[in-house]
């Protein structure tokens, strides 16, 4: 068994590199570029099992969002409008661990 986990442990990669990084744009005003994620797997509470984190890299403010795993992209939509748009408007770009999105400007 030790000399599988070994193996295992020194096996060459042979995945596919992302890209070069990119540094973040550095914002000028406050949610210019914000930072999005999740918070995943949490205990039920309230009716709620997940958090979405809205994060100002200007101000270095945070927006913690409660939803549940089941929401749709509709719902997601929905509760972005509500909690960070309608309070400091459309910003240029959001960075998620998925993906940048880029000129949300339509």
């Amino acid at each position: 068994m030790e000399e599988y986990n070994q193996c295992q442990r020194m096996k060459n990669r042979v995945e596919i590199p992302v890209g070069k990084l990119r540094p973040n744009k550095v914002p000028e005003r406050p949610w210019q570029h914000i930072s999005v994620n999740f918070i995943t797997k949490l205990l039920v509470s309230k009716g709620y099992n997940l958090i979405l984190v809205v994060y100002n890299r200007f101000l270095k403010i945070l927006h913690f969002i409660t939803m549940t795993e089941k929401i749709t992209a509709e719902g997601l939509v929905r509760l972005f409008r509500n909690n960070v748009w309608k309070l400091h408007g459309l910003p240029e770009s959001v960075i998620s661990n998925r993906d940048q999105i880029e000129d949300l400007s339509l």
